[in-house]
């Protein structure tokens, strides 16, 4: 035996530890964070676990035999010690019996048990049982195969409950303590052995079925609580073809924690229940966090279309403050359009009125002409003045004068008659000449003025077409439609950034408040529930790294114990050539075999089984030697010897099973087997079996 276990820190010690590490907070802190998570570290007080089976009842109706079918019947009186389930021959129902003790005692049946074709046989299962110092009695009904209802009775001694017969349920001190119809068997059966036995339910963290790992490598975990159906694997062992050492899973190194707790190591059950806690405290986080990325990947692909707008909307507000009019330079150009129509204008005036007096020349010249081709007098005058006003009164001659003239012989101007004159042909030709020349020059004066005219016709339609231009680009600035596009234009984009700002969750304001009173309350950027939070946090890790250093310290010392043990107990039950085991916190065996490593998994069934059962026995006596009564001390073990081959070997397995049962006090191993042996080694009132040793119903 090792030296004295290390001492156990009392629950004060252990919350002043705590806070002392934890700035800003004390031991009452402590231990309000940790209540309020459900863990309260009272000192631990000793505990004995008892469970002994004293009877097993059965009855119901074998069918599909070959030659057995019918009603049975099988009353098996137990108690403390050695027992042997045996017969000489298989399938003659010792597996089944077990089976049916596993669900009394568990609430369902233990499948490492479990014959699939018995199960419908059974119609009542009754287990007689001490825990932890109550007698009770188990009833199952069973009204469909597996299904039962169950009535859990108790008296004040276990006797009182052996004196009734088969399904008798009524005598002297007899109770009902109370009844589950088939849904609820398991936990009713469950919830008595824990309360009874003291056992808290075991909490570890495991990943989802089917998690996928998230962008930091963490797979959604979720708290996985076992009750009475795992801690069962201490007392029913796992098949020998299960290759973890004990329990249901491996997930969370739940078999080292079932062994610590029936080792009864201090704060074992705080400590998973703790971390478990802080794993979902921790879970949390990282959920808020993935959440907020996803969150931001989604506004993010959500925002695309709003920033392509967002960017064409500001595009167009460019190109409009690039256009926006110059109403200065419209007006100087409308002004300047409007001058040059005015000075075309007069221009045009003038080309008219001097087109017109050319024209009015070349009338005259023309009449001239006709005149002196019509008239002697005519042709004397035409070396005299043609005044088209009297020279003293400016009074116009007109047509009647001048016609007079040619017809009567009369100035046009002083109506006096003209004088007769010889004319002289050289003159007349002379004159006809002249006065052709002069036609011909008026016409050429009056198609100069013409084309001057047109010239200023066409440049003062040039002048207005221009003022046109220039008044419609200052009516089209003076309208504002530049300005509305504008205006429309920034309102799109403010639009879209107030839309992009919500899509990405980018906003100045905090809880709808402005960001400049937002950050009221904070101290240094931390507001108080962050604070808190993070205090809560360091709390739980802090808890859970103090209380990791007790269960290890008491888990090491226990396990150097049982790895002797192991070893001892494995090469009595017939594993050659096991050099050591080296049983750690991480549920590995460490086993060497002829000085060279073997994984638990890579031992042979039988190994396995063996190994398995030598833990648990090794756990039990270990635990007894320390004064550790925590372990129920019952062991149910089917078939321990059925693939060995070598009746010296199978006989010293049964043996150590045998002589363990009897030496380590309060300890009940009940087997099955069909090996001469057991009758060489068990008492015949330790054997259970059928009158002819062959079939036990």
């Amino acid at each position: 035996m090792s030296g004295t276990l290390p001492p156990v820190p009392t629950e004060d010690e252990l919350y002043e530890r705590i806070a002392a590490i934890v700035e800003g907070t004390d031991a009452g802190r402590v231990r309000d964070v940790l209540t309020a998570h459900g863990v309260d570290l009272s000192s631990p007080l000793p505990v004995r676990r008892e469970l002994v089976v004293h009877r097993l009842y059965c009855a119901g109706t074998k069918t599909g035999t070959e030659d057995n079918d019918g009603p049975f019947e099988v009353d098996m009186v137990l108690g403390p010690g050695p027992w042997a389930i045996a017969s000489t021959k298989n399938s003659a129902g010792k597996s089944s019996l077990l089976w049916a003790l596993s669900v009394a005692l568990r609430g369902e049946g233990f499948d490492e048990f479990r014959r699939a074709e018995t199960v419908p046989w059974f119609s009542y299962v009754r287990a007689d049982i001490v825990v932890a110092g109550v007698a009770a009695s188990v009833r199952l009904t069973f009204r469909e195969p597996n299904r039962p209802s169950a009535r859990l009775l108790t008296a004040d001694t276990i006797d009182q409950l052996l004196e009734l017969n088969g399904r008798d349920e009524t005598g002297p001190h007899i109770r009902v303590a109370a009844s589950a119809d088939s849904p609820g068997v398991e936990d009713l059966i469950g919830r008595f052995m824990q309360e009874r036995l003291g056992l808290r339910p075991v909490s570890v963290w495991a990943a989802e079925a089917g998690a996928k790992k998230d962008t930091d490598g963490h797979k959604d975990s979720r708290e996985q609580i076992h009750g009475w159906a795992s801690f069962f694997y201490a007392i029913g062992l796992n098949s020998a073809s299960d290759k973890i050492l004990m329990g249901p899973t491996a997930i969370g190194q739940l078999q080292v924690k079932l062994m610590q707790i029936f080792l009864d190591v201090p704060y074992a059950a705080e400590l998973t229940h703790l971390t478990s806690a802080r794993s979902k405290d921790l879970q949390e986080v990282r959920r808020v966090a993935r959440r907020a990325r996803e969150d931001d990947e989604a506004r993010s692909l959500k925002a695309e279309p709003i920033r392509a707008a967002l960017a064409d909307a500001r595009s167009r507000v460019a190109v409009l403050e690039a256009k926006q009019p110059d109403l200065t330079g419209l007006l100087a150009a409308l002004d300047a359009a409007a001058r040059r129509v005015a000075r075309d204008q007069e221009a045009h005036r003038d080309a008219v009125g001097h087109r017109e007096a050319a024209r009015k020349d070349r009338l005259r010249d023309e009449r001239a002409v006709r005149r002196a081709h019509q008239s002697d007098a005519a042709r004397l005058l035409l070396g005299a003045l043609d005044p088209e006003t009297c020279p003293r009164c400016d009074s116009s001659i007109d047509d009647d004068r001048r016609e007079a003239e040619h017809t009567d012989h009369r100035c046009a101007v002083c109506a006096r008659s003209l004088p007769d004159a010889t004319e002289d042909p050289e003159a007349r030709a002379l004159a006809l000449r002249r006065l052709d020349d002069r036609v011909a020059a008026s016409r050429s004066r009056e198609d100069s003025a013409r084309d001057a005219e047109q010239a200023a016709a066409e440049t003062l339609a040039a002048s207005r077409a221009e003022h046109t231009r220039s008044d419609a680009a200052l009516a089209a600035a003076r309208s504002e439609q530049w300005y509305a596009d504008l205006e429309g234009a920034r309102r799109e984009v403010y639009q879209l950034e107030g839309a992009l700002a919500v899509a990405t969750n980018a906003t100045s304001q905090a809880n709808g408040l402005p960001a400049v009173i937002s950050g009221y309350g904070e101290v240094d950027g931390q507001a108080p529930n962050d604070l808190d939070e993070l205090t809560e946090s360091m709390i739980l890790n802090m808890a859970v790294d103090a209380l990791k250093v007790v269960v290890e310290r008491h888990s090491k010392a226990l396990f150097a114990d049982i790895n002797t043990e192991i070893v001892r107990i494995a090469k009595s039950l017939g594993v050659t050539n096991l050099t050591s085991v080296n049983l750690d916190l991480a549920g590995r065996v460490n086993a060497r075999k002829s000085g060279v490593a073997v994984k638990f998994k890579d031992l042979s069934p039988t190994e396995r089984l063996r190994m398995r059962i030598a833990a648990v026995v090794a756990m039990i006596t270990v635990g007894r030697r320390h004064g550790i009564m925590s372990h129920p001390g019952l062991l149910l073990i089917d078939a321990p010897t059925a693939e060995e081959m070598e009746p010296q070997t199978t006989y010293l397995a049964l043996k150590t099973l045998h002589d363990t049962a009897e030496a380590v006090p309060g300890m009940q191993i009940v087997i099955t087997s069909i090996e001469e042996a057991v009758w060489e080694i068990f008492p015949e009132d330790r054997i259970v079996s059928g009158s002819d040793r062959r079939r036990l119903f």
